[in-house]
Order: C-alpha cells, then sequence, then structure tokens
C-alpha cells in the first residue's frame, strides 16, 4: 500500500482499498488517517517511558505489562499499545494464541526510536484509502456492491502453507482463526474480469493448492517465527494472469 501510494502516478489507479482479518493493524491505520495528533502524543509518552527506563529488566517488566492491558483493553489506546508492541516485540511479529491473545515474547530492544516524520507522511498518503477489517468474502463482496471488483487488481497475502520439511503437516498461523486454502482458491478462480496475485511460501502443499495458477519465483529470505525457529524461505507469487516485466 504504501509503496503504491508513493508511486501513485506511476501506477494509476483511481482508488485503493484495504483489507486485513487483524482489527488491530486496520484500527491502528484508520486512527493514524484520521487523528494523527492524538496518536502521536499518545507514542511520545509510552516512548518517553520506556527508554528512560535503566535497564533491560526494567523494560521487559514494561513490556509484559502493556501486552497484558493490549489484550484486555478494548479503548482507542489499545490502537498505541500495538504499536508499542510492534516496535519492541520480538522481530516484529504478531501472533495470538488460541484464545486469541498476543503472546509474541519480548524482543530485548534497548530503545527506541519513533519516526514521526514519517507516520505523518503515511497519515497524508492514506487520506483517500479505504480500510476493512473482514474475511475476504465479504471484502469481495464490498467491492463487488461497489461495482469495482470486476475492474480491480488484486493483491492477497493469505496465511503462508508452511514449508515440508520444517511443520509436520501443521499450518503456523498468525491468529487463533484458521484458514482454508482451498475454499480460498476456488473463490479466487471464479474472479474472470480482475488480475490478482498471491504470496505464499514454496511447499508441497502450496503448489498442490494453487498449482493451477501461474507461478513465479520472487526471491528467498529468513523467516523467524519464535527465538528459537528460523529457516530460509522461498516466496511464490501466483496469479491469474502472466508477469511480463520488472515493473510488474
Amino acid at each position: 500500500m504504501i509503496n503504491l501510494l508513493n508511486n501513485i502516478e506511476e501506477f494509476k489507479f483511481n482508488k485503493i482499498v484495504v483489507n486485513d482479518i487483524n482489527s488491530n493493524i486496520i484500527n491502528f491505520y484508520k486512527l493514524l488517517k484520521e487523528d494523527y495528533q492524538y496518536l502521536k502524543k499518545q507514542i511520545l509518552i509510552i516512548e518517553k517511558e520506556y527508554n528512560s527506563l535503566k535497564d533491560l529488566n526494567s523494560k521487559k517488566e514494561y513490556y509484559y505489562k502493556v501486552r497484558e492491558k493490549f489484550n484486555h483493553y478494548d479503548r482507542k489506546i489499545k490502537t498505541v499499545y500495538f504499536f508499542f508492541l510492534m516496535k519492541t516485540g520480538f522481530n516484529g511479529v504478531y501472533r495470538e494464541n488460541s484464545k486469541g491473545k498476543f503472546n509474541v515474547p519480548f524482543g530485548k530492544k534497548e530503545y527506541i526510536k519513533v519516526d514521526y516524520d514519517n507516520l505523518k507522511n503515511i497519515s497524508n498518503l492514506i487520506q483517500n484509502v479505504e480500510f476493512y477489517n473482514l474475511g475476504y468474502q465479504d471484502f469481495f463482496n464490498i467491492l463487488k456492491e461497489k461495482e469495482i471488483l470486476d475492474n480491480s487488481f488484486i493483491y492477497c497475502d493469505p496465511p503462508y502453507l508452511p514449508e515440508d520439511d520444517i511443520v509436520n503437516q501443521k499450518q503456523e498461523l498468525y491468529t487463533k482463526d484458521s484458514f482454508n486454502h482451498e475454499q480460498f482458491v476456488n473463490l479466487m478462480s471464479k474472479l474472470k474480469h480482475s488480475k490478482y496475485i498471491i504470496s505464499m511460501t514454496d511447499s508441497k502443499n502450496a503448489n498442490n493448492i494453487y498449482g493451477k495458477l501461474k507461478k513465479y519465483k520472487a526471491g528467498e529470505f529468513i523467516r523467524t517465527i519464535n527465538p528459537k525457529k528460523s529457516f530460509k524461505s522461498t516466496e511464490l507469487i501466483f496469479s491469474n494472469y502472466e508477469l511480463n516485466n520488472d515493473k510488474e
């Protein structure tokens, strides 16, 4: 989204619509869009409090106190806690347990520095962006009601299927809810008048499920799920049309 907005004249999109099943990330962008000054004020407070603590043990205790509040609050300030946890949690990962509670451990950050100029710039960029927190089927229904689904470019980022030799057929999820990849592909295959690409890791399961689509290698990277597990991963792009050049 940020890349497209920074290069909007090149890509020439008339409208950008963003959806994510994670309500916390959507609520963050909505607040950044609607009330940047409140967000900045509250982040400044929590940033100064954290940075003023003298050692990592104190910062670790502070982190877990904020995490506890985040998991039990349902107020505007929760968005500020979310931003803080993404800055100070392990590897910037968002993960929930089976009860839907954020459970990422402390990231041992000595100091955090927030780029408020960048936040302000993003706030300006997203003023015309529409944000939704829906399942993908309901989101596509919204696009259909707006009569823009058939003339859209759609980028999809479903939960990655695991590499076959790393996880014993158990999908690594970022939230408590499961994701039916077969059902997702079935719905995407019915979109006849829009272009779409889907990000996915390279695995036997992924190739079996998404194999009917056109496949491209996007690159290799190191994935770190938790402090004890990291591995090299190949990312793929599946699409319903030919990618002909670097720009695409």
